[in-house]
């Protein structure tokens, strides 16, 4: 039974004495890079691309297959088999297999680059998210103190029949709901912090602390213009980069169906080359030529729709981006306004109730809901305005996305550590 106790004595101390780590928002976007697990993953996949290339070059040299050896030398099957064993590199279509698994390995990159900057923008939106909800916890625990107050100067009200019982009980209510408001946000917070930890790839028992942040003066900002982002946003835009690879690579599958008569590939065009199998390629010479050509045609034409469409959407989420911004800017004297108006209220009509005066309970309720909403709109104000300039950052690639991809160069040189 001691050693019972013990253990359980043991495990309570190791858990209230837990590790704790603290990060900045400098160290989510470095930390997100190296450690993530689905950037980790991707760059195995890469990698693969890679080691693909290796070996489509390696599979132009000469091998040997006992089985075709052993073929009849005067079969004609057998000769086209055994060029494909002693001489590959006369096989025209295993070079083009060898210059679309250059390409799709490149299209790849592009791909990652995008996964990438979306989990570092996932990561450092959720770090400034979580301290906002952190900021309206204390916001929420301050609406509560205030209510408290209020209920014990309504307390003695009724004691004295200057307020009746129901608007007592009213309170409480309000009170216990502000109560349950706080254990939830409580809640939110606490699964934020652990899913910061699984995008950094923290182990869940690491007790995570995060530090503030200097919000923006938002009334010293300046409007934007669309104009001056837009060009860096579609130069920099890795999502087409990774269609031009694409259709780049495409130009090597026509050329397949033109010389299938010279014997097929069965060397992978690599990661990302799947993209192409429902083009039909024949095996020899015959008559769906025409088809595989209209068809790899036909390909390149909704290539250029999609990307065609991923410009617009690029373009969409900036003008969206833009506009935001200068409405946080254009409106921010109205929320500071507001804060003030509900700040100078609640004060008074404290000082009114505190005095004895002939003040409704309920209106002073009323000032203080409209306190606690004007605090909540003005912080909310500054971390949004944190968070537009963080989404246009990953938009035109500025700042954190400017940097080489965590561990893209490191896996692609050495392969599996």
């Amino acid at each position: 039974m001691n050693k019972i106790l013990i253990t359980i004595l043991l495990f309570t101390l190791s858990y209230a004495h837990a590790e704790e780590k603290v990060i900045s928002l400098d160290e989510v976007a470095s930390k997100v890079k190296e450690t993530n697990f689905t950037i980790l993953e991707n760059a195995q996949r890469i990698y693969q691309a890679k080691e693909t290339i290796t070996f489509n070059k390696r599979n132009l040299l000469p091998k040997l297959n006992l089985w075709n050896v052993l073929k009849l030398p005067f079969d004609w099957a057998s000769a086209i088999d055994m060029v494909q064993d002693i001489a590959p590199f006369l096989v025209p279509n295993n070079w083009f297999r060898v210059s679309q698994s250059k390409l799709f390995y490149l299209a790849q990159k592009e791909q990652y680059r995008a996964l990438w900057a979306n989990e570092v923008m996932t990561a450092k939106l959720l770090y400034t998210n979580t301290l906002r909800d952190q900021s309206f916890l204390k916001l929420l625990k301050t609406q509560e103190t205030q209510l408290s107050e209020l209920i014990a100067i309504v307390k003695t009200r009724t004691v004295f029949g200057e307020a009746p019982p129901q608007v007592l009980k009213f309170l409480k209510i309000r009170k216990l709901e502000i109560e349950e408001d706080i254990r939830l946000l409580d809640s939110l917070v606490y699964e934020e912090i652990k899913a910061m930890s699984y995008l950094m790839g923290i182990p869940q028992e690491i007790d995570l602390k995060l530090e503030n942040i200097v919000l923006p003066v938002v009334e010293d900002l300046n409007p934007i213009s669309f104009d001056t982002f837009v060009f860096r946003a579609m130069d920099n835009a890795p999502e087409l980069n990774q269609y031009a690879y694409i259709k780049e690579a495409l130009k090597y599958v026509r050329k397949e169906a033109y010389f299938s008569f010279l014997g097929a590939s069965t060397t992978s065009r690599g990661a990302g080359g799947g993209v192409f199998n429902n083009i039909p390629l024949q095996d020899g010479l015959g008559f769906g030529l025409g088809s595989s050509v209209r068809i790899t045609r036909s390909e390149g034409k909704i290539l250029d729709i999609n990307a065609e469409a991923t410009k617009e959407v690029i373009k969409k989420n900036l003008y969206n981006l833009v506009y935001n911004f200068n409405s946080y800017i254009k409106n921010i004297d109205n929320q500071n306004e507001r804060f003030q108006l509900a700040q100078e209220n609640y004060e008074t009509v404290k000082t009114q109730l505190i005095l004895g005066m002939n003040v409704d309970p309920l209106e002073m309720l009323t000032s203080i809901d409209n306190l606690f909403d004007a605090s909540i709109s003005l912080e909310n104000y500054k971390y949004e305005v944190v968070n537009t300039i963080e989404k246009l950052k990953r938009s035109i690639f500025n700042g954190d996305y400017t940097k080489k991809e965590g561990k893209l160069e490191d896996v692609t040189k050495r392969g599996e550590k």
